[in-house]
C-alpha cells in the first residue's frame, strides 16, 4: 500500500497534535507544582483551574497569579493588572524596545545626561587617568562600583580606600569594562528609622507623552538586614516592598517580599511600615516630573521606573529602570495600572 501526500499531511497533524498536548501536560504540571510550593509557603488553596483561568485572561505567571492575589479576585479586579506580557506588548507598541541602545541601560550614559538630578560624584574609569581615578577614591574614602549594563543590583558594590596600591589595581581591573564609581549617598535620617545601614530607595513608575508625566506608582524598597557589604536593598537581594500612597508620601500597607511573605514591622529596626511618612514627598514627585520630561527627548525612554535617593539635602537619582518590573509597583495589594497604561499608549 502506497503513502499518498493526504496520508503524509494526516500523519504530520496527528503526530503535531501529540506533541502540543504532551507539552501542556508538561507544562501544566509544572504549574501545579508551583502552585503547591506558593500555597503551602502562603497557607493558601489555590486552584489550578482558577490559575489557568487567571492566565488566559492576563497572561500571568504563576508568581504574579499571587503577587497579584488573583486568587481573591474577580475576573473584573483580575484585568486591571499588568503583567509581564501585557508590559511586552505595551512596549512593542509604544517602541521602548532595544534596552541596548537606550541612555537608561547604560549608567555612564544615565549619568552623564542626568547629572542635575544626581546629588552625589561619579567618574568613569575608562575615561579617567589612573592618576585621577585614584585621587577621586582616595578623597571619598568608600565609594559604590557598578557594572554600566546589568540590572537587579547585579555586580554592585562598596569599597573602602586602604593605600593608592590596591586602588591603581582595582583602576587596571576596571579600565575598558564598562563601570562606574560612585559617591556613597547618606540617606535622610527620617529613613534610618528603616534600616540605618542601607539605603532605601523610592521607585516611582512614569509614562511621558508630548503634554505631561503621568505618575502611576510609588513604593518603597528597603534591605531586610545588615548584612556586611550589602549595598543594594533590590528585591532579589531580600529587600522587601513597600506600598506607598502617591498623594501623601505615606506606607499603607505591610511590606512583601520576593517569597510575597508580608511583613508589618521591619525585621532590622521593627520600625511599624503602615502610615511611615517619607520626608520630602512634593519635592521629590517634582524632581522625578523633571527628569522624566528630560528622558521624552530621548528615543525609547517613554514609560520609566525611577529608583531615588532621599538624602538630607534632597532627593536624588539612583536610575531609570527601563521596561520595570511590574512587582514593586502592584504586588502586595497595590492597584493595577494596566487600563491606565493602555490608555496612556495612545498618545504619543
Amino acid at each position: 500500500m502506497s503513502v499518498t501526500p493526504t496520508m503524509r499531511e494526516q500523519l504530520h497533524a496527528s503526530l503535531i497534535k501529540l506533541r502540543d498536548k504532551y507539552r501542556a501536560g508538561v507544562k501544566r504540571s509544572r504549574y501545579k507544582a508551583e502552585l503547591e510550593e506558593y500555597n503551602a509557603r502562603l497557607g493558601l488553596h489555590a486552584d489550578i483551574r482558577d490559575f489557568e483561568r487567571a492566565r488566559k485572561q492576563t497572561a500571568c505567571d504563576v508568581e504574579e497569579y499571587f503577587g497579584f492575589a488573583f486568587y481573591k479576585k474577580s475576573d473584573a479586579e483580575r484585568d486591571a493588572y499588568l503583567t509581564r506580557v501585557r508590559r511586552s506588548v505595551l512596549m512593542q507598541k509604544i517602541g521602548d524596545v532595544d534596552e541596548g541602545i537606550t541612555v537608561p541601560g547604560n549608567k555612564v550614559l544615565f549619568n552623564m545626561y542626568f547629572q542635575e538630578f544626581l546629588r552625589r560624584a561619579w567618574i568613569n574609569p575608562t575615561a579617567a587617568t589612573a592618576e585621577e581615578f585614584v585621587a577621586f577614591v582616595r578623597r571619598l574614602g568608600t565609594v559604590i562600583i557598578k557594572p554600566s549594563d546589568l540590572r537587579c543590583g547585579i555586580g554592585i558594590h562598596k569599597l573602602r580606600y586602604k593605600d593608592d596600591k590596591s586602588i591603581l589595581a582595582l583602576y587596571q581591573q576596571l579600565y575598558g569594562e564598562g563601570y562606574v564609581v560612585e559617591e556613597v549617598l547618606r540617606q535622610h535620617p527620617d529613613l534610618d528609622a528603616l534600616n540605618p545601614e542601607v539605603l532605601s530607595t523610592l521607585r516611582v513608575a512614569t509614562y511621558t507623552d508630548a503634554d505631561d508625566v503621568h505618575i502611576l506608582a510609588t513604593a518603597l524598597r528597603t534591605a531586610s538586614t545588615t548584612k556586611d557589604g550589602l549595598c543594594v536593598d533590590n528585591m532579589k537581594a531580600g529587600g522587601l516592598g513597600c506600598p506607598v500612597e502617591m498623594e501623601t508620601g505615606r506606607i499603607w500597607a505591610p511590606a512583601f517580599n520576593v517569597r510575597l511573605e508580608r511583613f508589618d514591622t521591619h525585621p532590622v529596626t521593627s520600625t511599624h511600615f503602615v502610615g511611615f511618612q517619607l520626608p520630602m514627598w512634593q519635592e521629590t514627585l517634582s524632581m522625578v516630573r523633571a527628569a522624566a520630561r528630560k528622558a521624552y527627548l530621548l528615543p525609547r525612554c517613554r514609560y520609566l521606573g525611577w529608583d531615588i535617593a532621599l538624602t538630607p539635602d534632597g532627593p536624588a537619582i539612583i536610575e531609570a529602570n527601563w521596561q520595570q518590573g511590574c512587582d514593586i509597583i502592584e504586588y502586595g495589594d497595590q492597584r493595577g495600572i494596566y487600563h491606565e497604561l493602555k490608555r496612556l499608549c495612545q498618545k504619543r
